[in-house]
């Protein structure tokens, strides 16, 4: 039987972080929390396949080359974010007229969800690197945490057996 008592600081922590991560996604829904994912995504692509030509192009204009390289990274990927936040709201808008906000908003739940793992698997991950001895105590003390750390090592185990570029199958 589940005992609220039996939680620690830490368990509070995670369950806090996966709800808000919840909570988030469930107001925004899964259409506005999924293309905004792939704006940021497409951002960091945008902005690492163009900074040289950007670069090059603000030559004249700022002749230092590591704020050349710095101002043309961030034009990219404000301006590569700037564009996915409008298709975000006409995406949003679309599902709002179609009738599909209560079906976009569960999926969102669910994606908020996944996302708050996520979050706390990688949270937990450079835990376990960067302080083992203090970890291992963390662990043993916590209700939560060992079932983290069995879905960390599955994870590791999972893309260790993985050979560069191979789909991951499960």
């Amino acid at each position: 039987m589940f005992d609220p008592a039996a939680l620690t600081a830490l368990d509070w922590v995670i369950l806090v972080v996966l709800g808000i991560s919840t909570l988030l996604s469930l107001w925004r829904g899964f259409v506005r929390e999924a293309l905004s994912l792939l704006g940021w995504v497409a951002a960091f692509v945008v902005a690492h396949a163009f900074v040289d030509r950007l670069a090059l192009a603000l030559a004249e204009a700022i002749g230092n080359p590591t704020g050349r390289y710095v101002v043309a990274y961030a034009l990219l990927f404000v301006a590569t974010l700037v564009v996915f936040t409008v298709i975000v709201r006409l995406a949003a808008g679309l599902v709002r007229l179609a009738g599909l906000s209560v079906l976009d908003r569960l999926l969102g739940t669910v994606f908020g969800l996944a996302r708050g793992v996520i979050i706390i698997l990688a949270l937990a991950w450079v835990a376990q690197q960067l302080a083992p001895a203090q970890y291992q105590q963390v662990v043993h003390q916590s209700v939560l945490m060992p079932q983290i750390v069995l879905l960390v090592d599955w994870v590791q185990a999972v893309f260790a057996n993985a050979p560069p570029g191979a789909p991951i199958v499960t």
